[in-house]
């Protein structure tokens, strides 16, 4: 037999958890983009290479998004990523940054961008 307070009980509970869904998808970024420096972290099997001063056209990206990475004022294009993960995150200076993961030139290997004053969007 059901009570009018399982039926509260119940309701309340889902009110919460949907409260929480909703609130948990909206602070997904789908995006970045920055207005500080651009540096690229060429990963493989074997090295780690920082590529500094890099550029994306628009100085934005997003999630599934397919870049052209390109040397600071040029058009030399060094790489191309396919973003499929944002990571934000706080210097211990507070300045904001992120990396934008991806692989690299239809690849496996897993590389990022990392960009300084940098937000979700």
């Amino acid at each position: 037999m059901i009570t009018e307070q399982k039926i509260k009980t119940s309701f309340i509970i889902f009110i919460i958890t949907f409260l929480l869904c909703a609130c948990s998808n909206a602070s997904q970024a789908k995006g970045a983009t920055w207005k500080g420096k651009l540096n690229f972290m060429h990963v493989t099997k074997d090295t780690m290479e920082m590529t500094y001063s890099v550029d994306v056209i628009g100085q934005k990206v997003f999630l599934n998004g397919y870049y052209e990475i390109t040397r600071k004022n040029t058009d030399q294009v060094i790489f191309r990523l396919a973003v499929d993960e944002l990571e934000f995150g706080h210097r211990d200076d507070g300045m904001p940054f992120c990396r934008i993961w991806g692989n690299v030139d239809e690849s496996n290997i897993k590389s990022y961008l990392y960009a300084l004053d940098c937000e979700p969007i």
